[in-house]
């Protein structure tokens, strides 16, 4: 044993040795790794420094309070391991309380309010509110509706459609798209259609992108204006050729389908963008075209054009980033400052790459807002055939946080005045704004409103000036020419009858100093209603001023990006503030398309929506909806809506009559129903329920208003006044729309009255009778005594309920499922003298029958049909 010990310790101690070698090398392997990685480290943080110096000493100015400020910053840290973890740490940390900080306050204050009534697209279709025409299109940006002519004019991909404004639907039609080359419609007479499909040019498109499905070889519409009375004016991309052509409205009287030919059209650059993804805005004012397009093929040169009329075509400066930077136009809009007209300029509203916020962030957009005088020629030496009087400005819409940190909603979406008068004048107007927020922190949208005092004010501040490429922006301070660069020709401000007499130093100015230092605010400097956290986005906004009992009021329809329609008000509060009101959110769209368009019938109070699904029909209002009694009607807030003494219904400017409506915050709006004698019950639903013992049940009050509170109570007895409040205990759940009942006892049997709350007003919207029936104490222990069926001689209610469920003999089922009444009970007789009469009519049928047995039958006969016509069966 020795001697084979000895042997095996060489090769034993020799694994020892090279174990201990290999664990050796494996630690300086691992030594060597976390080297690297601290050298990778430290020249990540030293490339990073500079940002996250900033980054952290914006959040601790204006993030965290003094008491949570951190005494030391990110410079005071060496570059050892340890401290490297310790700034590593302090950045997450401070990253961290960051979004809770800002998640906190963003959604206490600025939480979504919920739409008081929310209809699907199956509701809508079945209430007769929503029309819906199904449309092949593919691309659908424009609805023009002709109130004189009662039409809907729809752009679509290649075809130009004309429906009545009246019904969308009033026969079925479809849209079908053969292939490239050829596009055939199946059109009836109420829906007339042009194809302006230009095959010549999508083959020589189809050549150069060998994508034979590519989507781009297409005629895009991308302008449709009204030119005249008679004509229309429809710009396409053209298949990356763009093309125009005015069109007669009284064509579309002419044949079902017609076809646009390469002959008809013009020229469409300068007009119409090549790429149809690149977002354009155009009007027609005057009878000249006023475009913010991207005029080249590669989409790099945002321009704002003015083209058509006896006038020169007239563009901004090409290819100059301070003047216009990847531009995405939105809409233009003539507004009117004076009462001369040569004082009338024309608004473009965009977001665009802001030069003064670029820096290491990298990109930055900016709302913009852009105006130029209607009657600019440009300039006589400089700015030949260029705006000589473009301006532009910031619109901020932010949302105001702690320490006055502010979150930006940047990405423009929509515009819209207010007023539906044409011209539109500054005096008093109000001109909403949409815009939606992207953000690494908080991804939402939000709804600006800003009056055009406020705008024009922008334009009369300073200046922003910019030395060289190295230098900052910063205010101009110089001397600024006479007269003010951006002022329109004219008598009010001088004695120039054009812009070419205008001195070369004012058009150089102009050319360089595009930009204005003031920002525009919104109104109360925050947003009228924000959406954060919720599944849509804004796409579309439009305003129907309406005329109410108390006053004039803005209705905002807006689209999303997911099918839905939300109509909100604005109700004024005292010291200038105000709040929203979400009145309803609607479905419009089946398959949740987003609303790509959205146009405003005032005659017709129609509201039409256009998705690649097609084209939607909806009514502004269906007041009939909102309930049966005046507090109902005045409590939906909805301005098109009054209660007129009899029921809830619109609102006519020209009958003189009494009536009701509620939009006031601080208001009551019982007083507004007492004031004309109009009731205030409401009318509960009554329900009747039963449950054995030992299972469960859902007590279930669903109120039309989502800003109802709901409040369950317990009636304490059969004839008690005194209501106590359903709480949350061990077998009983109280959720926000009924109470769950877990596991049913005997002291669950009662009634139950659903009360809701809404402003301030109180009302019982479902009464639920509960009844426990428990097998083990042969009895049913209801909520209300059986006395009062007794004297009335009719059955009891569970008999009616059983009877639903087993329409055979009653008593037998109760005998069956154990069920023993009291002896003394009159009805435990009954079912014993049931019993022994149906015993002896077997028995007499069994061996022949005879007319007794006949006479009996017929007795018990006329005793079950009387049975209903004393008292009707409760639902079970």
């Amino acid at each position: 044993v020795a001697t084979r010990i000895c042997d095996l310790a060489p090769s034993a101690f020799q694994r020892e040795r090279e174990g201990k070698r290999e664990r050796e090398r494996e630690r300086e392997q691992s030594h060597a790794e976390r080297s690297w990685d601290e050298r990778q480290n430290r020249r990540e943080l030293s490339s990073c420094e500079e940002a996250a110096e900033r980054r952290l000493s914006f959040f601790l100015e204006y993030i965290f309070p003094p008491s949570l400020k951190p005494t030391h910053t990110l410079k005071e840290y060496k570059h050892t391991n340890t401290q490297m973890v310790k700034r590593r740490r302090m950045y997450r940390l401070v990253t961290a309380v960051l979004l809770a900080h800002l998640g906190a306050s963003f959604t206490g204050a600025w939480r979504a309010s919920q739409p008081r009534l929310q209809f699907t697209h199956s509701e809508l279709i079945q209430n007769g509110r929503l029309l819906t025409l199904p449309l092949v299109a593919g691309d659908m940006q424009y609805l023009l509706p002709d109130e004189d002519r009662k039409r809907l004019y729809v752009a679509m991909k290649d075809n130009l459609l004309s429906t009545s404004l009246d019904d969308i639907t009033q026969n079925p039609r479809k849209v079908r798209t053969g292939g490239h080359t050829h596009t055939h419609f199946h059109i009836p007479p109420e829906a007339r259609c042009i194809t302006t499909h230009m095959p010549k040019i999508v083959d020589e498109c189809l050549e150069i992108n060998t994508d034979n499905e590519c989507l781009e070889c297409a005629n895009f519409l991308r302008v449709l204006q009204p030119f005249n009375q008679t004509h229309l004016y429809v710009c396409g991309t053209g298949a990356f050729n763009p093309r125009c052509a005015f069109i007669a409205t009284s064509i579309f009287q002419q044949a079902e389908h017609q076809t646009l030919s390469y002959s008809q059209t013009e020229c469409g650059k300068g007009k119409c963008p090549y790429d149809p993804f690149q977002k354009t805005a155009s009007a027609v004012v005057d009878g000249e075209l006023y475009a913010g397009i991207s005029s080249d093929f590669m989409s790099r040169d945002s321009a704002f054009f003015r083209s058509l009329g006896n006038r020169h075509v007239i563009r901004t400066e090409q290819y100059d980033s301070t003047w216009l930077q990847d531009a995405q136009f939105v809409r233009v809009a003539p507004l009117s400052e004076t009462d001369n007209p040569e004082d009338d300029k024309v608004y473009v509203f965009f977001t665009e790459r802001a030069q003064e916020a670029e820096g290491a962030a990298g990109k930055v957009l900016y709302s913009r807002v852009a105006r130029v005088c209607k009657n600019d020629i440009g300039g006589q030496r400089s700015l030949v055939n260029k705006w000589s009087t473009f301006q532009k400005a910031r619109m901020v819409c932010s949302v105001p946080g702690p320490d006055g940190l502010q979150t930006h909603f940047d990405q423009l979406r929509e515009y819209t005045p207010a007023s539906n008068e044409k011209p539109i004048t500054c005096t008093g107007l109000t001109v909403p704004l949409l815009s939606c927020l992207r953000s690494d922190i908080l991804n939402g949208s939000a709804v600006c409103v800003y009056r055009m005092e406020d705008v024009v004010r922008a334009f009369k501040g300073n200046f922003l000036h910019k030395e060289g490429p190295q230098y900052k922006w910063a205010e101009f301070t110089g001397k600024v020419p006479y007269p003010r660069p951006g002022t329109c020709p004219s008598s009010t401000y001088g004695s120039y009858s054009s812009t070419r007499e205008y001195p070369d130093d004012v058009i150089f100015f102009s050319r360089t100093h595009p930009l204005l230092q003031e920002n525009v605010l919104p109104l109360g400097e925050r947003p009228l209603l924000v959406r954060v956290g919720v599944h849509y986005k804004f796409s579309k906004l439009l305003v129907d001023r309406v005329e109410a009992v108390d006053g004039t009021y803005d209705v905002l329809f807006i689209g999303t990006d997911s099918g839905l329609v939300l109509k909100a008000i604005h109700l004024p509060r005292e010291h200038g503030q105000g709040q929203e009101v979400t009145l309803e959110q609607m479905q419009v769209f089946q398959h949740k398309s987003p609303v790509t368009a959205m146009t405003l019938s005032k005659k017709k109070q129609w509201l039409f929506v256009g998705s690649r699904e097609g084209v939607s029909q909806l009514a502004l209002y269906q007041c009939e909806l909102y309930g049966q009694a005046c507090a109902e009607c005045c409590l939906a807030r909805d301005p098109y809506c009054t209660w007129d003494g009899h029921a809830c219904s619109p609102y006519m400017p020209t009958v003189r009559r009494r009536n009701a409506r509620h939009l006031g915050e601080e208001e009551d709006p019982l007083t507004q129903c007492v004031r004309q004698g109009a009731g205030l019950q409401v009318e509960a639903e009554q329900r009747i329920m039963m449950v054995a013992e030992g299972n469960s049940t859902y007590l279930e009050c669903l109120p039309r208003s989502r800003h109802a509170a709901v409040t369950w109570y317990k009636q304490a007895g059969e004839n008690s006044p005194e209501l106590n409040q359903v709480v949350t205990g061990d077998q009983l759940v109280v959720i926000e729309r009924g109470v769950l009942i877990r596991r049913a006892e005997l002291t669950h049997g009662g009634v139950y009255h659903c009360q809701v709350e809404e402003h301030g007003y109180h009302w019982t919207a479902v009464t639920v009778r509960l009844a426990v029936w428990s097998p083990s104490a042969n009895r049913v222990l209801a909520s209300w005594s059986a006395s009062s069926y007794q004297s009335t001689g009719s059955q009891p209610w569970y008999e009616d309920v059983m009877a639903l469920v087993h329409p055979g003999n009653i008593g037998q089922h109760c005998k069956a499922l154990g069920y023993r009444p009291p002896r003394n009970h009159r009805h435990y007789t009954a079912i014993k003298v049931e019993q022994k009469k149906e015993k002896e009519k077997g028995e007499r049928h069994k061996h022949g029958g005879g007319r007794g047995g006949g006479g009996g039958g017929r007795a018990a006969g006329r005793k079950s049909r009387s049975k209903p016509q004393q008292r009707a069966p409760r639902s079970a």
